[in-house]
């Protein structure tokens, strides 16, 4: 059975929002241009009126992104109302026919009043009188339910920083001086920890400044947010950015690649990017990037990353005694005084005011335990740990070294406290990788339970602070986060022997890694069709770690199935899928590691299977690449003048173009869709391309097409025609410039003589006589000269257009020659003259 929805009042406000927003539309509150919204009033007049409305869940979405209100509603939350306002508020009337998993609604809403503020006060009126008396007394003594994460509210169209946690406490002596550094700085900022401690709270200040209404102001475009761990995929992150930005056509085919379109699409925007959790200075590297309106905040537990990236450092320390006071206080919803303040205080000194340590130390006093009993554990817990560290145990006397001691004290006193069976499902975790999002859909195939449990166990350690609350998913579904610390442990215990050599210790799994992995690995097998791992349901995590998981349970072979895996149309199952996701770069990486196992995993035997799979991983990454970086100009066009694509979209894919003078040519005729700042900067890449150009003609042909937009390079083109070697493309290149350079017309013309082809010669002189009509006649002569008959009766043809008597020899010229094509072209002329002299 269904968990029955709260009726507390962050729900009443979602669903008065919801409803607001309704009656709103109906009163002519919003623009209805793109609301795909029908509305009907019945019986206006009476005091019961009806509004029957029909549209679908992401029609209602947008909508509350229209409203009032910072933020909007997710579907998952509209759906939740409109259920509400059916069942528990008894006003809708469901006139859908079907009902299962559709997200269309047709339904009557039986109301007080046509008028809007009428109407929501009787809804709050019914509301408080529908709720059970234990519901009303439980709010009157708690706002916040335990676990639940402030969800940030904010009009910014981006963003993407995780939800601080309920128990967050200000930590103002930091949080004011980095906020200011932000707001009127422009150097990246790297938050490192004294000592290179974890859990002092750096990704908490990071995720704080984030919701700060000053920083949402200064970063109006967004925030973006990537965690990067040890092991990051990095690509998928970068691409991850550039689909949050707008563009979901991009197909990332490398960092570099991904990282110059980021820039691109960044160039013009105000946008905080923050990097949490950067172990080492490449990964960073490629998330630092944007215009100078933007700003990079990294933070790391390694100071030298700021040197590399030329930041500047903001070391974090532990919290102060009050605010530690404060955070144990919040977690336990309850104020803490008299003798027990004193214990607590104690506590929270022996765990060294690290942040996570008092929030599992409060975990545990929720339970029952008394401060006095958990300090005790836990001096206990570390002097047991420390004479296992190493013989000269007792000199371990530096503040770093004990205040790790006393977070492994306290983490491993919160695992031990817990029933077997959670311990067990706490060490599986330990198979996943770092910083990924846990749900409950995955963690039901990893637990082997349904989902519904699988939601209870995560809330289970999420209470007792092994779990952090992470970003939910679009459908509003919770997801969890593994601080690092308790990865490591759960990794250590999905190893460990279930009976333990020394005293003390946690019994562990006795798995080795990569049957764990391969165990995970049968348990996603039994959901695919036909054991085809494209099939696999999405369940937010499994497609973007499955080959991950697969190299780790030493299925290589596996992965190159995988990866020939067709689908139900003859497509490549795993790119179609992955795409579908919008996971291209996740599918690349993919490819990567395939081709890098491939190439070290052979011996004579197997070579040529692992040449014969290089040569198909490097042409899908090449086929790739060229749907990347080649865009027709004219596509590319069209898609920004009919809006289609933004213009920092179509600017990044412009500014892929391997081919030089294609590059130029669509920067040029871009220029005339951006804004003024994006025009400069499109020019700019422009000019620099054309000075790469190597082949001469295509040389000045850039550069004149970039002299209607930028006069001063003029001289530059000039120069550069002059230098052309091939004596027709020099003479055209000049005629060219003539346009806007009337003054060497007469070089163009001793140019256009100089030629010794007969018909290039003609050519030249025919476009010349554009400005100068009295080079007509030496045209005409040299038109004579051409031996060639066929190209003889096309130079005369063409003319015919400035001298219409030469059109009966041009005829005459044509009947001559024995290739129907000319023939019949020029009896045309022939039968339409009036065209040739229009």
């Amino acid at each position: 059975m269904a968990r029955e929805p709260s009726k507390g009042p962050v729900i009443q406000k979602r669903v008065k929002r919801l409803l607001a927003a309704l009656l709103g539309f109906a009163a002519g509150e919003f623009a209805e241009d793109n609301l795909n919204i029908e509305y009907d009033w019945k019986e206006e007049d009476s005091p019961n009126p009806k509004l029957t409305m029909k549209t679908t869940l992401v029609t209602l979405e947008l909508l509350t992104q229209k409203d009032e209100y910072p933020g909007k509603l997710t579907k998952a939350q509209i759906r939740e109302a409109l259920n509400l306002l059916k069942d528990f508020v008894k006003i809708l009337e469901d006139n859908r026919l079907q009902t299962q998993g559709s997200d269309e609604w047709h339904f009557t809403l039986k109301l007080w009043s046509t008028e809007k503020e009428k109407s929501l006060k009787r809804f709050d009126e019914v509301w408080q009188s529908n709720k059970p008396q234990k519901s009303k007394e439980l709010e009157a003594n708690y706002t916040q339910d335990e676990g639940v994460a402030v969800v940030p509210q904010t009009k910014l169209a981006i963003f993407q920083a995780p939800p601080l946690p309920a128990h967050f406490v200000e930590r103002p002596e930091y949080s004011d001086d980095l906020k200011t550094r932000l707001v009127t700085g422009n150097r990246t900022l790297v938050i490192t920890a004294i000592h290179g401690l974890g859990s002092v709270g750096k990704s908490t200040l990071a995720a704080a400044l984030a919701v700060d209404a000053e920083v949402q102001t200064r970063f109006y475009d967004g925030i973006l947010w990537a965690t990067l761990g040890q092991q990051p995929d990095v690509l998928s992150l970068v691409s991850g950015w550039v689909q949050a930005l707008g563009d979901y056509s991009f197909k990332p085919t490398s960092v570099e690649a991904t990282t110059n379109h980021l820039r691109t699409l960044l160039y013009d925007k105000a946008v905080l990017l923050v990097v949490d959790d950067a172990w080492n200075t490449q990964d960073a590297q490629a998330f630092n990037v944007g215009g100078a309106r933007c700003q990079v905040l990294v933070t790391t537990r390694e100071a030298a990353i700021a040197d590399a990236l030329a930041a500047s450092t903001y070391s974090l320390d532990i919290m102060k005694p009050d605010q530690a006071m404060a955070l144990l206080t919040k977690k336990l919803r309850r104020e803490i005084t008299g003798a027990e303040r004193q214990s607590a205080e104690n506590l929270a000194q022996g765990v060294g005011y690290l942040p996570l340590a008092l929030e599992l130390a409060a975990a545990e006093v929720a339970c029952g335990t008394t401060w006095d009993e958990l300090l005790a554990d836990i001096r206990q817990e570390v002097a047991r740990l420390k004479s296992f560290d190493r013989p000269e145990a007792g000199e371990i006397t530096d503040e770093a070294s004990l205040k790790r001691l006393s977070l492994t004290a306290s983490l491993n006193l919160s695992v031990k406290r817990m029933p077997q069976e959670k311990q067990q499902h706490f060490s599986w975790l330990g198979v996943l990788p770092e910083d990924v999002n846990i749900n409950k859909m995955m963690a039901a195939t990893l637990w082997a339970m349904d989902e519904r449990n699988a939601a209870k166990t995560l809330q289970y350690l999420r209470n007792k602070a092994l779990l952090l609350t992470g970003v939910p998913l679009a459908d509003g579904t919770p997801t969890y986060r593994l601080h690092d610390l308790f990865h490591d442990l759960a990794c250590n215990l999905l190893t460990a022997a279930p009976q333990p050599r020394r005293t003390g210790d946690l019994p562990g799994l006795g798995l080795n890694l990569t049957d764990a992995h391969a165990a995970f690995l049968e348990k996603y097998r039994q959901k695919t069709q036909n054991n085809l791992w494209h099939t696999l349901p999405d369940d937010g995590y499994i497609h973007q770690h499955l080959v991950w998981h697969l190299e780790k349970a030493g299925w290589v072979e596996e992965i190159h199935s995988l990866l020939r895996e067709e689908s139900a149309t003859g497509n490549n199952g795993w790119y179609e899928v992955r795409e579908k996701l919008g996971q291209t770069g996740g599918y690349i990486t993919d490819i990567s590691r395939a081709w890098e196992l491939a190439q070290a995993n052979w011996d004579e035997s197997t070579l040529p299977q692992v040449v014969g799979l290089q040569c198909r991983y490097a042409l899908i990454t090449a086929s790739l690449n060229s749907l990347a970086a080649n865009v027709p100009i004219e596509l590319l066009m069209a898609l920004v003048k009919n809006h289609l694509w933004i213009a920092e979209q179509g600017l990044a894919y412009a500014l892929q173009n391997p081919d030089l003078s294609k590059k130029v040519e669509a920067l040029a005729q871009l220029v005339n869709y951006l804004p003024p700042n994006l025009a400069k900067l499109a020019l700019s890449e422009a000019l620099t391309a054309a000075r790469m150009i190597q082949h001469e003609s295509n040389l000045a042909f850039a550069l004149r097409v970039l002299a209607e937009k930028l006069p001063e390079v003029l001289p530059e083109a000039l120069s550069a025609a002059r230098a052309i070697q091939d004596e027709y493309s020099r003479a055209s290149a000049l005629r060219a410039l003539a346009e806007k350079l009337p003054e060497v017309l007469p070089e163009a013309l001793s140019a256009a003589r100089a030629i010794q082809d007969e018909y290039s010669r003609a050519s030249a002189l025919r476009a010349l006589a554009e400005k100068l009509p009295e080079v007509l006649p030496e045209a005409l002569s040299a038109t004579w000269a051409i031996q060639s008959e066929s190209s003889r009766a096309d130079a005369l043809t063409a003319l015919a257009e400035k001298l219409p008597e030469v059109l009966p020899e041009a005829l005459t010229a044509a009947r001559a020659i024995q290739d129907e094509r000319y023939r019949v072209c020029l009896e045309k002329i022939s039968r339409e003259p009036t065209r040739v002299f229009a």
